[in-house]
């Protein structure tokens, strides 16, 4: 019987210990620089996030955060590793999003070539999205004389590269 009052009273101290932390106390142990990125994420969309990209793009390290919010949309993020600011939000669509297909200019195929022009290849995942109002194909490209998956944003408009990053790894699951 002793041993039962004394697993209960160990319980109920724990738990105690346990709902003592705050949502306060909780941001205070996050300290990295991942964990400020993720604090920055998920204090802008409630949701959840799929998958995590550490990226290079122009020297600087982002994560890449993509995002199911509550509503259903996917939303991919970046955030600065150094500043933990967000930038470069897009929102994802089908291929066959009906306010995407109007709104570009060039085909995928189109946008396909330009990318494997800029960085020779094999596409591993097609994205279509929006920045804004701006429609968007991203190609995640296996370079082999990187090793690393090279990211190719092309503006669906003029077809113009808007951005190249190099993906250092990726966690989750964005397909």
């Amino acid at each position: 019987m002793k041993k039962i009052v004394l697993a209960l009273s160990v319980a109920g101290f724990a738990m105690n210990t346990f709902a003592a932390h705050t949502e306060d106390d909780i941001k205070k142990a996050l300290t990295s620089d991942l964990d400020k990125c993720f604090i920055a994420v998920h204090k802008k969309y409630e949701g959840h996030i799929v998958s995590l990209e550490r990226e290079v793009e122009d020297g600087q390290a982002v994560y890449e955060f993509d995002v199911k919010t509550k509503d259903g949309k996917e939303i991919e993020i970046e955030c600065n590793v150094a500043t933990a600011e967000l930038a470069d939000e897009e929102v994802e669509v089908a291929k066959d999003d009906k306010k995407f297909t109007s709104a570009v200019k060039i085909s995928a195929e189109e946008a396909e070539k330009i990318a494997l022009e800029n960085t020779p290849g094999k596409v591993l995942e097609k994205e279509y999205a929006f920045e804004g109002d701006l429609p968007v194909y991203e190609f995640d490209i296996y370079s082999e004389k990187i090793g690393h998956e090279v990211e190719v944003e092309i503006n669906g408009v003029t077809g113009e590269i808007m951005e190249t990053e190099i993906e250092i790894y990726d966690i989750g699951n964005d397909g």
